[in-house]
């Protein structure tokens, strides 16, 4: 008996891997294992100042570029 349980722990832990692996933590059993939107939604919003700058500084130029092709000639 000690056997068969064995061997059925063994074919779930493969199975378990092989959807890890395959799908990813994301996706494997529906998202199961994956984070949720929540802790997705807080990194997201939390980034270094780096790219808080780069940021600013990409939606200047594209203000800039935008004046600049509605100057009527």
């Amino acid at each position: 008996m000690g056997r068969a349980i064995k061997i059925l722990l063994i074919g779930v832990g493969i199975w378990v891997g092989l959807e890890m692996y395959l799908e990813g933590p994301q996706n494997a059993f529906g998202g199961l294992f994956g984070p949720s939107k929540s802790a997705v939604e807080a990194h997201r919003e939390a980034r270094s100042t780096p790219q808080r700058a780069g940021d600013s500084v990409r939606n200047s130029l594209a203000r800039e570029a935008d004046r600049h092709a509605n100057i009527p000639d």
